[in-house]
């Protein structure tokens, strides 16, 4: 199907888990999936990953020994499905080189021509097992747009995206198997369907066409579902449900791709290869943190000593205070009598560099500068432990992106809210408008020095400096 001028009909296909040797059911599922995004006139369908045969697939030679089709195969059958439907597609599945397996998407376009694949750079646990990591990062253009690839855990990765965006990348597309991480039965959840997919649409300028798998792949290894369309604006414009076979569909404005702003120092970090500094951890430190709203200190810190205001605190046990102040003087002020009360406060943002404050490692951002990856990642390298966002925006979702990308804690205020997030991306305590008080949570700063997000995958081991471009 021809693009229509100015829009575009956008599909993902939320097919159900099976085991390898279910690699037909498999294929008829794909093809149902293909047919029902033709009917609703999508333009651009996008798949899971290894949508074909499996992701979980046991051993390389319980791979290539098995009842399915090849991966060259397989291509070739998704190729003349996409000519006869006429639309775009992305689908996840295993390539098999000869040399290597990879976690693969190809991109096909409406004429059954291949345009180009996209390997997994970010390998997440059991990809270790099967994958060789790719070693590209680029946008491909199709009669949609251009498309930049990423597959499942690579959204978490922030210089992923902004490579394809700075590759001129118009929309993104996400063939992924998301793991449900809840923990009673019936219940569904991912941080990139909780949040941070909403935030990444935003932080670029992006839209984002998600399919997932749904079910249960083998004991213990189950998907949330959840397939999703969302604008350039966080918005959703499309979801399925947890469980089952389904095709949703949204029309949205054709895109534009985005200029990526780094600043030259920030640049200059993040592309090199030096290695990180990593904050201690195995050993609990455990510190008591508040993160207070403006209108509450001003409701408070009226006078005296600012026994009000501290005395509150010093009974929580507060250690380290992140005050939103507005002007120099009062905040350094404020400071200045925390200490009596032994307590350490952060209260403006006076300085870009790491520090200590009380006994942790922290570091500051202001307002929109959050919105973007690249200072706190840059301070996260240097071994930060406790991000202070000053005017922080009332966007929890970016907040908690920035804590579990870099796996650092998160204190957050504005002259209405405080908030602290763990660097799971869970929010510990938060004040809002509706709730004026303070928000207080006891952390243990050894969180911040455990970069693992899933068994063998460390989020500054798997960087691939080299493949970053913006």
């Amino acid at each position: 199907m021809e693009p229509q001028q100015g829009r575009i009909r956008l599909a993902a296909g939320q097919i159900t888990a099976r085991l390898m040797n279910e690699a037909t059911a498999t294929l008829a599922s794909i093809e149902q999936a293909m047919i029902q995004a033709a009917a609703r006139r999508a333009e651009l369908l996008v798949l899971p990953e290894c949508a074909y045969p499996a992701y979980l697939l046991g051993s390389i030679r319980s791979y290539r020994e098995g009842d399915h089709l090849n991966s060259e195969a397989f291509v070739a059958w998704l190729a003349r499905r996409t000519a006869k439907h006429r639309m775009t597609l992305v689908c996840g599945f295993v390539e098999d080189t000869g040399a290597a397996l990879h976690n693969t998407a190809v991109v096909i376009d409406h004429r059954g021509c291949e345009v180009g694949r996209a390997r997994k750079r970010f390998l997440w646990n059991a990809d270790r097992d099967w994958y060789t990591p790719g070693d590209e990062i680029r946008a491909f253009d199709t009669p949609v747009g251009r498309i930049g690839v990423a597959i499942c855990a690579e959204a978490r990765v922030p210089e992923i995206i902004a490579t394809l965006a700075a590759d001129g990348a118009e929309l993104i597309v996400l063939p992924t198997c998301w793991i449900n991480a809840a923990r009673n039965p019936g219940e569904f959840e991912n941080p990139q369907t909780g949040f941070m997919i909403e935030a990444r649409a935003r932080e670029f300028g992006l839209p984002f066409i998600c399919a997932d798998k749904a079910g249960l792949e083998m004991p213990g290894t189950g998907y949330v579902g959840m397939s999703r369309i969302v604008r350039a604006d966080g918005s959703v414009a499309a979801e399925a449900p947890p469980e089952g076979d389904v095709v949703v569909v949204a029309e949205l404005p054709r895109g534009a791709s985005r200029r990526v702003w780094v600043a030259d120092a920030w640049r200059e970090r993040l592309l090199d290869d030096r290695p990180p500094v990593r904050p201690a951890s195995g050993q609990a430190r455990e510190v008591t943190v508040a993160a207070v709203p403006t209108q509450v200190i001003e409701g408070r810190f009226t006078g005296g000593m600012g026994e009000n205001l501290f005395q509150p605190l010093q009974r929580q046990g507060v250690e380290i205070l992140l005050a939103n102040m507005t002007g120099e003087e009062s905040a350094e002020r404020l400071a200045m009598l925390a200490n009596a009360f032994g307590i350490r406060a952060a209260t403006f943002p006076m300085r870009t560099d790491l520090f200590t404050l009380g006994p942790a490692r922290v570091g500051c951002v202001s307002g929109q500068a959050v919105r973007s990856f690249t200072g706190p990642r840059c301070l996260a390298l240097e071994g930060l432990e406790i991000l202070l966002v000053f005017d922080a925006p009332e966007d929890l979702a970016l907040l908690r992106t920035r804590a579990l990308e870099n796996r650092v804690f998160v204190a957050g205020a504005s002259r209405q809210t405080g908030v602290i997030i763990h660097p799971d991306g869970s929010v510990l305590a938060h004040a809002s408008a509706n709730d004026p008080r303070e928000a207080v949570a006891r952390i243990d700063l050894s969180a911040a020095g455990d970069k693992t997000v899933a068994p063998r995958t460390d989020i500054f081991d798997e960087r691939r400096v080299a493949l970053y471009r913006f």
